[in-house]
């Protein structure tokens, strides 16, 4: 089995779309609806915004995809938080704690998403992307690894757990539109 890791370019821009969406459990999905361009498409309105708008979290520059034998297999989305950082503006209300959290803690790399897809799963490939997150963040001088996980995702932060990360806050998960979910978004950091 053959696997790289590779910066994203332009032309994933939909494969980017597909990590943000499944990490995300398609919270993503609704901002990209209110978003339609003259497709009246969700995944076109995501491709242009993950192209066009270089303050997105997710824009294509910030993104490393898993390939196994050729094929994609998912992907890391993360990046080094800043020392006094922004919230991006014209996100809906319910974004606020998510994106409250991804930003609270200055100088640590915040994974934003991070996604195997489900054929590829149990192969110990999470890690591998995690790992490569980590140098990431040791190249750019980070104070720690950040990443934001849904209360009720007990595989993922029984993951992070296991791989050093320890609870640092939380902030409510807010319902939207017709969706219910978890309680809380928790914040798990790995300092270095």
């Amino acid at each position: 089995m053959a696997i790289m890791i590779r910066t994203a370019e332009r032309a994933d821009a939909l494969q980017v779309a597909a990590i943000i969406d499944i990490a995300g459990h398609g919270i993503e999905a609704d901002f990209w609806n209110a978003n339609l361009d003259e497709d009246g498409s969700a995944l076109s309105a995501a491709r242009r915004m993950i192209l066009e708008d270089p303050s997105l979290p997710y824009h294509f520059s910030r993104c490393w995809l898993l390939e196994v034998d050729g094929e994609p297999a998912g992907g890391l989305i993360g990046g080094l938080n800043a020392d006094t950082p922004e919230i991006a503006l014209g996100f809906p209300s319910y974004f606020a704690p998510l994106l409250e959290l991804e930003t609270l803690v200055p100088g640590y790399w915040a994974v934003i998403a991070v996604t195997v897809y489900r054929e590829f799963r149990g192969q110990r490939l999470a890690r591998q992307i995690l790992d490569f997150g980590c140098s990431e963040a040791e190249r750019c001088g980070a104070k720690g690894l950040s990443i934001v996980v849904e209360d009720t995702n007990e595989a993922a932060i029984g993951l992070y757990r296991r791989w050093g990360f320890v609870d640092h806050s939380t902030r409510p998960w807010v319902p939207y539109r017709d969706r219910t979910g978890p309680g809380f978004w928790v914040l798990l950091v790995k300092p270095f």
